[in-house]
């Protein structure tokens, strides 16, 4: 009986501290679960995952930007070409007149080809009976080559092709130009030719010697009076006789007019004596 009044008297006196103890545990609960906020399954799958990493690939990747104008169509028009031509009306009432134009040189701008004809018109008045006067033509190309390369002022190749003589001829020229002050000025020529006849001129037989070769040089002497005096010598393979000249043309106050008279000696050693008046616009 002792025994048990004891241990109720022991259980008395530790109940109150049990009491306590249960009591703080109880607050400190309350107060963790009001300072932390409740999470959820996506709440805390959020906060374990990493953090996004920025994207640099618009610092990298070359921008690229489209052009909306339209290529300008090709021109189906070709540029037209340059015309070349001249008229001379001589004092006899006669005309020639040469037209062509000038060729496109691409592999050099400094080369100048042409290609035309010339026309020749008789003089107006009437024939003398059992003559005809008619109109003739000549075809013909000309290439002017730069001539500065080689020491010279004009270097030119021409081709021509005469029907009304049943001829065509290839032949080049030279000349070098140096003044030797006070106006004038001195220039040497030299030219080189083939004429060839055409095969069966007219219907006739082919001439012995189809093919002649020539050759000239000259020396001219301008003046500051506008006048311009000349020596010229050429020889042929038709005769292999040297047949010189000489003239001298004046302008007439700076017009297109001029007087030429020449000199000159043939390979049959005959003597020719002339006096022209021409008329030379070009345009």
């Amino acid at each position: 009986m002792t025994d048990i009044v004891r241990y109720v008297m022991r259980c008395a006196r530790v109940a109150p501290i049990a009491t306590m103890l249960a009591a703080v545990l109880v607050a400190g609960a309350a107060v963790a679960q009001t300072m932390a906020p409740a999470l959820g399954p996506e709440a805390g799958a959020a906060a374990t995952a990493p953090a996004e990493q920025p994207d640099f690939s618009l610092l990298i990747d070359t921008p690229t930007f489209s052009d909306h104008r339209e290529a300008a169509p090709p021109s189906d028009l070709a540029p037209p070409p340059t015309t070349v031509g001249g008229r001379v009306d001589k004092a006899d009432g006669s005309m020639t007149l040469t037209a062509g134009e000038a060729l496109p040189t691409p592999w050099d701008a400094t080369w100048d080809a042409k290609v035309g004809v010339d026309l020749a018109a008789p003089p107006i008045d009437t024939p003398l009976p059992g003559q005809a006067a008619e109109d003739h033509g000549t075809g013909w190309a000309n290439l002017a080559l730069p001539a500065a390369p080689i020491g010279l002022d004009k270097a030119t190749i021409d081709a021509r092709v005469d029907p009304a003589a049943d001829q065509g001829k290839l032949s080049t020229a030279l000349s070098r130009s140096l003044p030797i002050g006070g106006g004038f000025s001195l220039t040497l020529q030299n030219g080189y030719a083939v004429t060839q006849t055409l095969a069966n001129p007219n219907g006739m037989a082919t001439a012995p010697n189809p093919r002649i070769y020539t050759g000239d040089g000259g020396v001219k002497l301008d003046l500051p009076t506008q006048t311009a005096v000349s020596a010229r010598a050429s020889m042929s393979s038709s005769d292999d006789r040297l047949a010189p000249s000489l003239s001298a043309e004046q302008k007439l106050f700076d017009t297109p007019l001029s007087i030429t008279g020449t000199i000159s000696q043939r390979p049959t050693g005959e003597t020719d004596r002339s006096i022209i008046a021409g008329f030379k616009q070009t345009w």
